[in-house]
């Protein structure tokens, strides 16, 4: 029960504030509170199965090159619970946790640059609130626990329709640079999800950050559906960015989904009605006109398919109520 995510946690932190205060000479504290110690890169075998974790990017996109079939990790939160709950194995793991190229997290006057190996915790701490529609997915994101393992890298290259963060990334515009022993390129996020858990990443490649271009968007929101508020995988997500000019006119939207269709996916037709109109409840209504029929969800054990058309459009109705005053 310690590790399960609707008990146990409380018994575990009151034992440990009971416990009494450890002395600044403790060996154990200096070490908790000096700098990580580098790890050296790794290459683990036990009969046919690796491990390999390398710690520079050009070492991670040789040994991609030369182990296309191995499977990519980084915090492990997805593929850990693949292989402790479905028991799946695999011929050889590659881990990226200790690559220091996609460990760094640049804000300059651009763009928000993100490490595709930062972890969600570390980016949480460092943006602030800024921007809001990235500030207010994390406390939704899964747990703190989970949060302190887990990277944008790995939440986009898992490619799950209902991943938490391609919404809000969708609607940001961003943009996705992978890289190989062959260079770098960038792939916009509309281009990278290719069908149901698939991506357009070729067999050598992998994500080496995510770029946040700036200016912000006037009006952003994050919003999901779950059973619980907290901790909780999604039932329909949403991401929306709206672009004002000064007299309150819309210059440019994006809505973007998860949870209605085999990929993360924008509903363009919803955005078009919404460009070159006043922000305004009338204008909701019209976009709203165009989402109903924009995606085919599916029934599930979250949801069944007419409780998430229901939301596409209810979600829209809690923009306008959450914005539309300030506006």
């Amino acid at each position: 029960g310690n590790l399960c995510r609707c008990t146990g946690y409380r018994p575990i932190r009151d034992a440990g504030r009971s416990l009494p205060m450890v002395g600044t000479d403790d060996a154990h504290a200096k070490r908790l509170s000096g700098p990580v110690p580098k790890s050296p890169p790794g290459d683990y075998a036990a009969g046919a199965r690796r491990y390999l974790r390398p710690t520079r990017l050009a070492e991670a996109c040789a040994l991609r090159a030369a182990h296309p079939d191995a499977h990519v990790v980084s915090g492990g939160t997805d593929v850990v619970v693949e292989m402790n709950q479905r028991l799946r194995r695999f011929e050889t793991i590659l881990s990226l946790e200790a690559v220091e190229e996609l460990r760094v997290l640049e804000d300059d006057a651009d763009a928000l640059v993100i490490g595709a190996g930062v972890p969600l915790s570390d980016i949480e701490a460092r943006i602030g609130e800024s921007p809001p529609i990235l500030a207010e997915l994390f406390p939704l994101f899964s747990s703190r626990l989970i949060r302190n393992r887990a990277t944008l890298g790995g939440n986009l290259a898992t490619a799950s329709p209902i991943g938490d963060s391609p919404p809000v990334l969708l609607a940001l515009g961003a943009e996705i640079v992978v890289a190989s022993t062959e260079g770098e390129r960038t792939i916009p996020i509309e281009a990278l999800f290719t069908g149901y858990r698939k991506t357009a990443l070729a067999p050598n490649e992998l994500i080496a950050r995510v770029r946040i271009p700036k200016p912000y968007p006037s009006i952003g929101r994050f919003y999901k559906v779950s059973k619980r508020v907290h901790d909780d995988i999604s039932t329909v997500a949403a991401g929306f960015a709206i672009e004002l000019d000064a007299s309150g006119t819309i210059t440019a939207a994006r809505l973007a989904y998860g949870g209605v269709a085999a990929t993360p996916v924008r509903a363009t037709d919803a955005e078009q009605a919404l460009v070159g109109k006043p922000w305004s409840a009338a204008s909701i209504e019209a976009a709203k006109a165009e989402v109903e029929t924009a995606f085919s969800p599916m029934t599930d054990q979250r949801g069944s398919a007419a409780y998430r058309a229901a939301m596409v459009t209810s979600l829209l109705d809690k923009l306008w109520a959450d914005t539309g005053a300030s506006a």
